[in-house]
């Protein structure tokens, strides 16, 4: 979600990554191992289910009238009054993201839909969502993961999956802005998803000491990177920043100190980061693949954090591709022989910085214009701005002379 990324209150522990799973010889694991789909990349190779069984109609049924609820006052009540369900009668990865989806809707929807946030979630959703939450591996809280990888339908089914013939499942107001806001984002996922295989691709080069292959993936890298700045560009079509900044990004704040109470959960208050284009695993995967790292205090710790609200798989290739074998040390060795390599490699590295440049012009037009009192906020609720600044020339950094 781009326009709201920025340094994010109490990210949770990530679980998973002090466990490497590359396999011998520094070689990746298939883009399967990880759920990554080599055409899709991290959004779901299978289509997200659009209903749960009967069992579940309460949730499916506020879902679909969140927008009407809200507008009317009655939301609050609404959730107070739902049957406090099981998600142990959910029976598929598919019905499980549904179930996260339409949870942490109802959770945001419920502190966030009035004047003043609420400081307490209801047993109805709190319970469940706590529950389901702990099975993913996952913070109880709307994020990239749910509220973009797994919020569309086909329109078409007979046809591929575009930002074309998409639409959302779930939105918080509706409107053609929101709906956009989160479809663009899918489109720059989609956009992206090529250069997962030539990522690895380019870390199996390595290992195998191939010089043209890894100039030639390199160079598909770059490529990709500049249709994924395309792609990003493209949410100013239809969602306006005005609308964006007063009626969307609301919903998708975090929570912040004293935290959240879950009621009839035992334990305390929670504190957590809102949605954040860093919850996204696809610019972090360009960073890990390309050697890029962020050691800045500003920038290390936050972009660690998030990737506690990546599904679980997607963490473990972040992890297996920046352990190990490094594509930069690689080239920067090769480089006085192979001119060719090092070009790629800075092609490469250049067009993600440009992808870093451009995503904090869209948060200039689309947040800190709207700042009144001298500060731009992420949704998290600290400085993105200074975050992304750094994080660009952290990039532009490891160019190679």
């Amino acid at each position: 979600m781009a326009p709201t990324s920025g340094p994010g209150a109490g990210a949770a522990r990530v679980s998973g990554l002090e466990e490497p799973m590359t396999p011998g010889a520094g070689r990746m694991a298939d883009l399967n191992d990880y759920a990554i789909d080599p055409v899709r990349g991290f959004v779901p190779g299978d289509d997200p289910v659009n209903a749960l069984p009967p069992y579940y109609r309460p949730w499916e049924r506020t879902a679909r009238d969140i927008s009407a609820l809200i507008m009317t006052g009655r939301l609050r009540d609404a959730i107070a009054s739902l049957p406090v369900l099981t998600p142990a009668k959910l029976s598929s990865p598919g019905e499980r993201e549904r179930a996260m989806l339409l949870l942490t809707c109802l959770a945001n929807a419920y502190v966030w839909g009035s004047e003043t946030p609420a400081h307490t979630l209801p047993a109805p959703v709190a319970r469940p969502l706590d529950d389901l939450a702990r099975q993913l591996d996952r913070p109880p809280i709307i994020a990239h993961a749910s509220i973009v990888l797994n919020n569309w339908r086909r329109i078409d089914r007979t046809e591929p999956l575009s930002t074309s013939n998409i639409d959302t499942q779930v939105t918080f107001l509706g409107g053609v802005d929101e709906k956009w806001f989160y479809l663009a984002t899918l489109g720059v996922e989609l956009a992206g998803a090529p250069g997962l295989p030539l990522l690895v691709r380019a870390r199996d080069a390595v290992a195998g000491d191939d010089p043209d292959r890894l100039t030639e993936a390199l160079a598909g890298v770059r490529k990709v990177l500049g249709r994924t700045v395309e792609a990003l560009l493209d949410i100013e079509r239809w969602c306006d920043p005005h609308v964006f900044y007063h009626r969307i990004r609301p919903f998708l704040t975090g929570w912040h100190e004293p935290g959240l109470i879950f009621e009839g959960v035992d334990r305390g208050p929670v504190v957590l980061a809102g949605g954040s284009a860093a919850q996204s695993s696809l610019i972090q995967s360009f960073d890990a693949g390309l050697g890029v790292r962020h050691d800045d205090e500003m920038t290390a710790a936050f972009l660690t954090g998030m990737r506690a609200y990546m599904p679980a798989p997607h963490r473990r290739f972040l992890t297996d591709l920046e352990t190990g074998l490094s594509v930069r040390d690689y080239v920067s060795n090769r480089r006085a022989d192979r001119p060719r390599l090092a070009e790629a490699y800075n092609g490469a590295v250049d067009a993600l910085a440009r992808l870093r440049a451009q995503h904090i012009g869209i948060t200039g037009r689309y947040i800190q214009r709207f700042e009144r009192d001298g500060t731009a906020k992420g949704t998290g609720g600290s400085d993105y701005s200074g975050f992304l600044r750094r994080a660009r020339e952290e990039t532009v950094g490891h160019l190679l002379p």
